[in-house]
């Protein structure tokens, strides 16, 4: 294997092993055994599957021969499709692996032609195993193994016999042609036949012994799966599951393939083309996606595949793997991950971010078909039991998962090798292999292979051990923001299928779409996801609530305050869902539009034509426009709903629009005014509906004119002499967007009055100080008011402008009475402000707060190591943090965790300095009186620099004191070297938890989370880095 992607077992010494983060050290034996193998146990196996194979074969010979009998030619095809191609596949399998193409054994290439290769095979083993012992063997092999006992890493010699290896060459064609008939052929007849059975409504006997010896197959190929995938990763150990594996991984993989087949079947019963696609969908997903990440890493074809064929061949074989492999992700989890670039065709590595995603999404899959299914059934289910039917399939899934989790952390053969397990990923336990990669290369203790020896595939491994390491930095750090994003989606689309496939097969709009068409159901599945993100999208933006939660018992885990600090975020994202959704629904009102006028204006008087005149004088209409001269832009701008659609459409452009970065940044007014449009959004929103403009039947005319007995006979309506069928009545749909949006609009109503009276509340300015910079301190006092360490305000001066207010954070300390803030010339409000306080005799004017609010530096008393990185004026909520030290060593407050603090601050100009220099100083000699010196380490960085003050401090360098700052702590000219400054603070506590804090630009903060990533250790024992930002 090539060094450069991997580490082959062979290389794992016992001195490499140990200096692995979560690897716990065995002790290594070498033990050689001289004398020829004997004992090898009967080809059961191999009659088993020859059993199955043969029994499969010939039940779907018996279901076939019924169906004929009963012309039923779909059926028929479609049954021996499914026994052909697997059949013809297990022949080229056998073919392969015992190299029969190579040989002169026509006989045997003759008995896979007709389709009887398994059963002369199977022969062939039981004649083997008799010989042996028998005869002596022409030649011998030794193979090396290890195996895993008790801790213990034992290393087996073994002499093989020839017999006995082209015994063991036939077991893994056999367990080949195990799972391919499984995946390609038991599987997918076992769908056929249960369906047949649902729609049929009836199960025959041959027809159920088949599916009894397909599920036997399906059992026995997924066990198989298994136990070869864990041979194939680990190849260089000989594998020994214990018999409670083996009952595990039944219990496994017999419920999640059993719940997946039930749950295509009951979805096909009532959407067949739909499920088809779905299953067409998965398909061409995994059957591909090996394919792009075989083009996008640039690597060569493996040679490997077998030394005669020619790129045509070895591109068949990669084709017949990739065929099997969506075959097996349709069902279940594949258990591997094809690399078609690497010589093994796999990764060997675990993939637990993989192995999450699938489940996660397929879980999703599932549940959004049960749901579907749920709400549109058939009558054939009126004898069943559904909403138990529902759970009894999602309580299956769960078990199914269950028992994969349990079968990892437990009874996995080879757990112990596992870089980490399923314990260290469900508590979040970053993925740094290319960071103990690197020093294990840089202490010798891994060979780097030379440049000419790793051209073939060092690229793509390169690649691929990038992408490996994103992904596991990516699920164990954000599993949880991914969850709630996954389950936001899941919503939507649920809601979106839902309704889509209620007003597309509803017979109650039957009539509607008969002048709709496919429009109606996008218009009306587009317009509940708005309403259900209209109600979503004013939740992140209640300031108090986050405070509250943020502050809450139940809510108190780091985990969940992480998830507050990116509110803006999930804001933004329901914002972006929001325009998707609006494009959809406007397009398709545009189109019921030209559709409601084709039909007034027709004169064929076909269904559509004769259905827009009725009841133009009672209320009951269907069709809205009334008259021949009517436009569709008329009734856009004439009637309820098209006029507030307008308005709604033009007041979200323009708050999208102007939240765009440089906007919000540069033109802060543009964007508070616009964004409060929300008003008009959410009142347009609220009378949107009230018209009824689409409109379906009613329920009473429903019962006395349905629409599958009566479409036909629209021709009567007019002339009155239907009998049973009367003229359709229709009415509009009732309004529901304000049930959505009530509660929200409630919550954020009570949150702007709570902040308005907040804001009344009288504020005295105590100090007003100019410090360089042009940055203006205030030093603040208001009645009542507390706050935490971190915390921000919002400030509003009506002297400047009434309406606007800017964050600010707080940079006084929670034990202070005053509160102050500091503010730079950033914008036209803050230099107006600012040059207000410059005048000679400054008049004070009248300050409203608003505040305060949580923010992430809140936790930073939280953790043992803190590392506090301030950008310029970023450096404000650390300010809150020092001085907050600063009072409690004062105090001497006992409940202080902190036990050192790293302090970083990067700024242009040597002036901003001055800001915290008394500050700093202060601390400085109150930590060297209480001879707690190494608790604050602070680090100046100085950016804009000349070449002349660099060599003025240089001169200066043996002073006490620096020549920028006058502190003990030296002035850095430039940038920090953050991979030097994590890996210092590693090594000074290995077994810390740190806390990482930043307030500054966004490049930055990707800097810092990339090395909080790298650096944390696997071992949840050592040390961990948390990374978090300040966010307004």
């Amino acid at each position: 294997m090539d060094t450069v992607c991997n580490i082959s077992s062979g290389e794992w010494s016992d001195q490499v092993l140990p200096r692995v983060a979560g690897y716990q050290p065995r002790h290594v034996v070498r033990r050689v055994a001289s004398q020829t193998v004997t004992k090898v146990n009967p080809p059961i196996g191999i009659a088993f599957i020859t059993l199955l194979y043969c029994a499969e074969i010939s039940s779907a010979c018996v279901v076939s021969y019924a169906y004929s009998c009963s012309n039923d030619v779909f059926w028929l095809s479609l049954t021996l499709l499914l026994m052909l191609i697997p059949a013809v596949m297990d022949q080229l399998t056998l073919i392969f692996v015992n190299r029969d193409l190579t040989s002169d054994q026509p006989f045997i290439l003759f008995m896979h032609l007709v389709l009887l290769g398994p059963l002369i095979r199977c022969l062939e083993a039981i004649v083997m195993f008799c010989r042996l012992g028998k005869e002596e063997e022409p030649y011998v092999t030794i193979t090396r193994k290890k195996q895993i006992y008790k801790d213990a890493e034992i290393e087996l010699e073994q002499e093989v016999g020839h017999l006995v290896r082209r015994l063991v060459t036939h077991r893994n064609a056999f367990k080949r042609m195990a799972v391919i008939q499984a995946f390609l052929g038991s599987t997918p007849q076992l769908t056929l036949q249960l369906y047949v059975s649902v729609v049929e409504q009836e199960v025959p006997t041959s027809r159920a012994v088949l599916m009894c010896i397909c599920l036997v197959s399906v059992t026995y190929g997924a066990l198989v799966c298994n136990v070869l995938a864990i041979q194939i990763k680990y190849d260089d150990y000989k594998i020994r599951l214990h018999p409670l594996a083996f009952i595990c991984i039944i219990l496994w993989r017999s419920l999640e393939i059993s719940t997946r087949i039930t749950i295509l079947v009951l979805f096909g019963s009532v959407f067949k083309y739909y499920a088809m696609g779905i299953g067409g969908a998965n398909f061409l997903l995994f059957f591909f996606l090996p394919w792009v990440q075989f083009w996008w890493s640039g690597a060569q074809l493996p040679d490997n595949v077998e030394k005669n064929f020619s790129r045509v061949g070895t591109l068949s074989v990669l084709f017949s793997i990739t065929l099997l492999y969506a075959g097996i992700n349709i069902f279940c989890w594949s258990a591997v991950q094809l690399r078609l670039g690497d010589r093994e065709l796999i990764a060997k590595s675990q993939n637990w971010g993989c192995l999450a995603l699938f489940y996660v999404f397929r879980g999703l899959e599932n549940s959004v078909l049960l749901v579907v299914w749920y709400f549109f059934m058939t009558d054939v289910y009126a004898y069943f039991c559904a909403p138990f039917l529902v759970l009894q399939l999602i309580v299956a899934y769960c078990l199914a998962i269950a028992f994969m989790l349990f079968f990892m952390q437990y009874l996995h053969p080879c757990r112990s090798l596992f870089t980490h397990n399923v314990s260290d990923f469900l508590q979040g336990i970053p993925h740094t292999w290319p960071q103990q990669k690197e020093t294990l290369q840089a202490e010798g203790l891994l060979r780097t292979v030379p440049k000419k020896e790793a051209l073939l595939g060092s690229q793509a491994c390169q690649i691929r051990d990038i992408a490996d390491s994103l992904m596991g930095h990516w699920a164990v750090n954000h599993w949880f923001s991914a969850l709630v994003i996954a389950a936001w989606l899941g919503v939507n689309i649920s809601l979106f299928v839902v309704y889509f496939l209620a007003f597309d097969r509803g017979e109650k709009y039957f009539y509607t779409r008969q002048i709709l068409g496919s429009s109606l159901p996008w218009a009306r599945a587009s317009a509940k996801c708005l309403n259900f993100n209209s109600m979503l999208i004013l939740l992140p933006v209640c300031r108090n609530l986050l405070s509250f939660l943020r502050g809450s018992c139940w809510c108190c885990r780091r985990t969940m305050r992480k998830q507050l600090d990116h509110n803006l975020t999930f804001h933004k994202l329901v914002a972006y869902m929001i325009a998707l959704l609006t494009a959809v629904h406007i397009i398709a009102h545009l189109l019921n539009f030209e559709w409601y006028n084709s039909a007034r204006q027709a004169t064929d008087g076909d269904l559509a034509s004769t259905l827009s005149h009725l009841h133009e004088d009672d209320g009951l209409w269907l069709n809205p426009i009334h008259s021949n001269t009517t436009t569709p832009l008329y009734v856009a701008f004439t009637t309820i709903p098209g006029l507030t659609g307008v308005i709604i459409t033009l007041s979200f452009i323009l708050m999208v629009t102007s939240s765009m970065e440089f906007i919000r940044r540069n033109y802060f007014e543009v964007f508070w005014y616009t964004h409060h449009l929300f008003v008009i959004y959410f009142l347009g929103l609220v009378i949107h509906g009230i018209a009824g403009l689409v409109r379906g039947q009613t329920d009473k005319s429903l019962e006395e004119s349905n629409p599958k007995l009566c479409a036909g006979q629209y021709t009567e309506w007019a002339q009155g002499n239907s009998t049973h069928c009367k003229v359709p009545e229709f009415q509009g749909l009732p309004a529901e967007s304000w049930k959505w949006v009530l509660a929200p609009i409630i919550l954020y109503a009570f949150e702007r009055a709570l902040r308005i009276w907040r804001s009344c509340q009288k504020v005295v300015v105590v100090k007003a100080i100019m410090h360089p910079s042009n940055v203006l301190e205030l030093q603040l006092y208001k009645k009542g008011f507390s706050m935490e360490v971190g915390q921000y305000v919002f400030l509003n001066c009506p002297s400047i402008y009434y309406l606007e207010w800017h964050p600010f954070t707080l940079t006084s300390a929670p034990e202070e009475k005053l509160f102050s803030v500091h503010i730079r010339a950033a914008g036209d409000w803050t230099e107006a402000l600012i040059d207000n306080f410059k005048q000679p005799n400054p008049v004070m004017p009248r300050i409203e707060v608003d505040g305060p609010f949580g923010t992430a530096s809140e936790d930073v008393f939280q953790y043992e190591v803190a590392m506090l990185v301030g950008a310029g004026i970023g450096v404000t909520p650390f300010a809150s943090v020092l001085k907050s030290i600063w009072y409690k060593f004062q105090h001497g407050d006992p409940d202080l965790q902190t036990k050192t603090i790293y302090f970083y601050w990067i700024c242009r100009e040597t002036g901003a300095f001055a800001w915290f220099r008394d500050l700093l100083a202060s601390l400085e000699q109150e930590m060297d009186e209480s001879g707690r010196a190494g608790m604050l380490s602070y680090h100046l960085y100085l950016t804009g620099w000349n070449s002349s003050m660099v060599g003025h401090a240089a001169v200066n360098f043996d002073r006490s004191t620096d020549m920028v700052t006058g502190l003990r702590q030296k002035t850095f000219f430039g940038r920090p070297m953050w991979s030097n400054e994590f890996s210092a603070v590693a090594a000074a506590h290995p077994r810390s938890v740190v806390g990482v804090f930043l307030c500054g630009p966004e490049s930055l903060a990707k800097t810092l989370q990339k090395y909080c990533h790298q650096h944390s250790s696997l071992d949840p024992r050592n040390v961990q880095f948390y990374f978090n930002k300040e966010n307004f």
